[in-house]
């Protein structure tokens, strides 16, 4: 009898060790929902008289997650809404700054980020900006003498990423932004003697996906009827190595892999207008000085190492478009001066380039575009005395452009 009774619950200890394993194995569940109807503002102000070394650093953002797994299979549904204010506001003002003074601020609506490792990942996203919905990002420095100045502002109505890497994702991102973008960034100095950066980037909606050794298939629904304008702007008298830019961009839908096939689908709209504007005055310069802006309605971009890739994407962007771009400046000891505008209104890439044995690589596309909207891209160049003047202006309804390289070709 005793014998009996072991028997039967060694029996049912090896039946309850199956699912002990199924258990350890199952995807973990993760559910977020999201809703922010308030507004998110941060202020920073930064003064002084002398200094040897500046940080201000901004962030503001309406909804934020992020997931990871580590060899362990993971679900992830996310929803998030946003109506409001967000923004982030910085301004550093100081006479003597040394070193390095540096400035950034960055405003998201929604902002999501998933990771995974070793493991299969399943994604499902959905991100609203409503009508109504403020994003503004602003970095200003103000300063005499100087050393080196950055400055930097971002901002986004609606912002997704993922990383993967010796694993598989799969994923649906949905994107909708009827927010007001607002980026912007402003360098004003008496000198300097290192180097000056200022930069503004904003976007209503983005998604971006990054692998390694990862099989990756994203599909992304993004809809944008919210304006969108980046500024920035550096005034300085006597001013070394100079660098200004400005990028906007209603959709953008990005996947960056290696060692493993990557594929894209969905569909961008895009029917709001699009600005950018990067302004470079100098009285005087030495090195270099560029300022260069980029506008696009919809930008969708693979970009693959190692494996094939596909895309299939519709793209429809019925807003205007416009990049400007103004330089004033002259250098009395040879320095090159550099102005640049680029303006699209559908932007598609598709490349994969083969390596380390892979003779050859496949690109697959079967795409669509349509622009209504009006695309204008402006250059103003006005020099002085200097070594080199380089100055372009580019306009583009639609573009689409597929590359299969070989290894050395």
């Amino acid at each position: 009898m005793a014998q009996a009774k072991y028997l039967i619950a060694t029996a049912a200890v090896l039946a309850f060790i199956p699912a002990i394993a199924s258990a350890q194995h199952a995807p973990y569940e993760v559910l977020n929902g999201q809703v922010q109807m308030g507004d998110a503002v941060a202020t920073l102000n930064v003064e002084f008289q002398t200094s040897q070394g500046t940080a201000a650093n901004n962030l503001s953002a309406g909804n934020t997650m992020s997931a990871k797994a580590v060899e362990q299979s993971m679900n992830v549904s996310n929803t998030q809404t946003l109506r409001g204010t967000v923004s982030a506001i910085n301004t550093v003002t100081g006479l003597n700054a040394r070193g390095v003074t540096q400035s950034t601020a960055v405003a998201h609506g929604n902002a999501a980020q998933v990771e995974g490792c070793c493991a299969t990942i399943g994604i499902d996203s959905t991100q609203t900006a409503q009508a109504g919905t403020k994003i503004t990002a602003k970095s200003t420095i103000n300063v005499g003498s100087a050393d080196f100045i950055v400055s930097g502002a971002q901002g986004t109505a609606n912002s997704f990423g993922s990383f993967t890497k010796n694993g598989y994702t799969q994923g649906k991102v949905t994107q909708t932004s009827a927010a007001k973008v607002d980026v912007s960034s402003k360098v004003t100095a008496c000198c300097n003697n290192g180097a000056i950066s200022s930069n503004a980037i904003g976007a209503a909606n983005s998604a971006r996906w990054e692998g390694e050794s990862a099989t990756i298939f994203a599909e992304v629904d993004q809809n944008n009827s919210g304006e969108v304008a980046t500024t920035s702007t550096v005034d300085v008298k006597s001013a070394t190595n100079v660098s200004s830019g400005a990028s906007a961009a209603g959709n953008l839908a990005e996947i960056q892999n290696k060692w493993g096939y990557a594929q894209m689908s969905g569909s961008q709209n895009n029917s709001a207008n699009v600005s950018s504007s990067s302004v470079v005055n100098l009285d005087n310069f030495e090195g270099f000085a560029m300022t260069g802006s980029n506008s696009v309605g919809n930008s969708a971009l693979l970009s693959n190492l190692g494996s094939d890739v596909s895309m299939f994407m519709d793209q429809n962007n019925s807003g205007n478009v416009s990049a400007t771009t103004s330089f004033s400046g002259a250098s009395a000891n040879g320095g090159v001066g550099q102005a640049t505008s680029s303006a699209v209104g559908n932007a598609i890439t598709a490349y994969s380039c083969a390596s380390c044995g892979n003779e050859s690589v496949l690109v697959e596309g079967r795409t669509t575009q349509t622009n209504t909207g009006n695309v204008t891209a402006t250059t103003n160049f006005n020099g002085g005395n200097m070594g080199m003047i380089s100055a372009s202006a580019s306009a583009i309804g639609n573009s689409a452009t597929f590359v299969a390289q070989r290894s050395g070709h």
